[in-house]
């Protein structure tokens, strides 16, 4: 019989995730000079990309002055796995307080796996409109994609074993901000 023993470590703390995110600002603003910030939107995906989307947003604003909006998207309905779960996935809004016609959109989640999660999420953004173009920011990238799908801004890249999980944590959804690494060692008893 195996048994699974979980071992927690953190890898990122509060400093460092703002330090992450201080670098995707940057990378942002250098390819959004001047104001054709104001020409982009930010997406962030339900419920833990919102917290990284508000944050890089703050970081382009205090560097640049610029206010660059926010929407949020929630990609429940149009997961691979929506039959095969044994719970529904809880639904969350959708809100996207600007049109995304020919706007160009940047796609915000915390960690990219497999990439099915991003998969599903242009897919529910195509369902509101037509963006000039899609481009990805994810805190972390663990790697072992399922999907040809690659982050344009990153905070790090991370490489964590199958099987092990990454949890970032933000104050407003868990009162405390950290990435974590859930590693999954499984043992015969």
């Amino acid at each position: 019989m195996k048994k699974s023993v979980h071992a927690e470590k953190t890898i990122y703390d509060e400093k460092q995730i703002a330090g992450k995110i201080d670098k995707m600002a940057d990378a942002i603003i250098k390819d959004f000079p001047g104001a054709s910030i104001r020409k982009i939107g930010f997406l962030g995906i339900q419920t833990k990309g919102i917290p990284l989307a508000e944050r890089i947003i703050a970081a382009v604003k205090r560097k640049t002055g610029h206010k660059v909006p926010i929407g949020a998207i929630d990609i429940s309905m149009y997961r691979d796995d929506i039959g095969m779960r044994r719970k529904l996935s809880s639904l969350n809004e959708t809100s996207i307080p600007f049109d995304l016609e020919d706007e160009g959109i940047i796609l915000v989640d915390d960690v990219l796996h497999t990439g099915r999660t991003i998969r599903a999420a242009l897919d529910a953004v195509t369902d509101y409109g037509r963006p000039s173009f899609i481009r990805l920011a994810v805190l972390i990238d663990r790697g072992g994609r399922e999907f040809p799908i690659q982050p344009d801004y990153v905070g790090k890249k991370y490489k964590a074993n199958e099987g092990d999980k990454i949890i970032v944590k933000w104050h407003e959804l868990d009162g405390v901000e950290s990435a974590l690494l859930i590693r999954n060692k499984s043992t015969k008893k």
